[in-house]
């Protein structure tokens, strides 16, 4: 892979006579949509929340933003001190930040309401009820192709996101936000389809990355970047980018919630140290980490600060962070070989200080966060009104554009539907056969349910089954 196509500034559809949107560039765009905004009542770890302290989506992807930002500055300066590549000895790192500040803004952009476990509902309901559909005398499953189904079945956010950024009317146009092939390519995580999926490597690619439906575009996006069907090198950046934020916060978050406490935090990472042997190479870095939280708590402490646990979690991760800056962009560096060629097939944090504290965060998550009643009693609200609003859109879908008559409940159903939806799909599948417009129908409901906010579909399943 090359730089002067993987930072292609391409887009796929050019504009050449609306002057004003086209000297837009990618971070407006972005900034300015309603999907980002809406991020604001996306659930980060909890669903539905009251509290204006913790995290959405939104929060979240501003924090990833940045971070990637700067973790795209940091891995540009090493990779030019390396002198691995003369490419950067004539180029500015702000190619590097432009792509991964505007990446982390959208990298979560098609995420459903409820969080993760949202997605899960959505994944369970295909593959529950799918079957008992039917149009006409024909199952569902009969008539959509496999590559078709196993969409449905591996509802991802990752892929809604391509999807949506592509697809959705933007500003009068139908081409989506029309964003750059460079900052396309950086949010695929997952450069392969469900299809490709079900045959592939299982330690490789755990989830898809784009839908049949997108499939062009996800061509388009290889050509002209240059990817070769491998993952963009800026995708690393990004996941890691992610992965700091999300890790640190977590903490603080649960910490406001009283999921967790300070003392559990500390006992989780001295363990982490004394299960490391005294001769590991990461051993001193991590226990020095571990000190570092307990000098702050005691600084804290001394100070008579309020909380001095939650203030010493919060300073402790801006530390962090710093320090997983440092490791991803090492790591990028040292693996830059192999990342380039696209044999890379790990992460950022492999054999670091850091990846042995994420570790030690995520086996706490597990253990205590995303496990906690109030986190759970939450998701299992959400799945209920995922599975009940999917149960009464999607059947009315089925026969809708079709010259299947359907009933009066029906057609009141999709009266509900938003336009903007139904014009998404009326544009999309103009041209199409009966069996892709069938196909399209479907993603035409799981689009308007995916883009719902939490207490949109909230409001909606009480207005609809309260």
């Amino acid at each position: 892979m090359e730089w002067e196509t993987l930072l292609s500034k391409d887009h796929f559809v050019e504009m050449q006579h609306e002057s004003s949107i086209a000297d837009r560039n990618d971070y407006e765009t972005i900034i300015c949509s309603t999907f980002l905004r809406r991020l604001q009542d996306k659930a980060q770890v909890f669903p539905l929340d009251e509290d204006d302290y913790v995290r959405t989506r939104l929060t979240h992807s501003l924090e990833v933003s940045a971070i990637g930002k700067k973790l795209g500055e940091y891995a540009f300066k090493k990779t030019r001190e390396s002198r691995k590549d003369p490419w950067f000895g004539n180029h500015s790192e702000k190619e590097f930040s432009e792509v991964l500040l505007c990446a982390g803004l959208i990298h979560d952009i098609g995420n459903p309401p409820f969080g993760h476990f949202g997605e899960y509902a959505i994944r369970e309901w295909f593959q529950t009820h799918l079957k008992d559909l039917a149009l006409g005398e024909r199952k569902l499953t009969e008539i959509l192709s496999n590559w078709q189904l196993l969409d449905l079945y591996t509802f991802e956010g990752n892929a809604q996101s391509l999807r949506l950024l592509s697809k959705t009317p933007y500003l009068g146009r139908e081409n989506g936000f029309n964003l750059s092939y460079s900052v396309l390519g950086a949010i695929i995580k997952y450069p392969i389809s469900s299809e490709k999926l079900r045959n592939s490597n299982p330690n490789h690619y755990k989830k898809i990355g784009y839908y049949y439906s997108e499939r062009k575009l996800f061509e388009e996006i290889n050509n002209k970047t240059g990817m070769n069907g491998s993952r963009h090198p800026l995708s690393y950046l990004l996941e890691a980018a992610d992965d700091i934020a999300y890790r640190t916060s977590d903490l603080e978050d649960a910490m406001v919630k009283k999921v967790i406490s300070f003392e559990q935090i500390m006992e989780t990472f001295e363990q982490c140290g004394k299960n490391l042997e005294d001769n590991h190479e990461n051993k001193q870095g991590v226990c020095q980490c571990v000190e570092k939280l307990s000098e702050m708590y005691r600084e804290e402490a001394a100070k008579n600060t309020r909380k001095p646990g939650l203030t010493a979690v919060q300073r402790w991760n801006q530390f962090m962070q710093g320090i997983m800056i440092r490791d991803a962009g090492e790591t990028f560096v040292r693996e830059y070989e192999l990342i380039m060629q696209g044999h890379f097939s790990g992460d950022l944090f492999k054999d670091t200080v850091s990846g042995h504290i994420i570790c030690a965060i995520s086996d706490l998550s597990e253990e205590k966060i995303y496990t906690s009643s109030v986190k759970t009693r939450r998701e299992l609200f959400g799945r209920r009104v995922i599975d009940s609003l999917l149960s009464q859109f999607m059947p009315a879908a089925v026969g809708y554009d079709t010259k299947e008559k359907i009933n009066f409940i029906d057609r009141r159903i999709i009266d509900t539907v938003s336009e903007f939806y139904k014009s998404m799909y009326r544009h999309e599948s103009a041209g199409k056969s009966e069996e892709e417009k069938l196909y399209l129908r479907i993603l035409m409901i799981t689009d308007y349910i995916s883009g719902m906010t939490d207490n949109y579909a909230k409001r909606l399943y009480q207005e609809l089954f309260a």
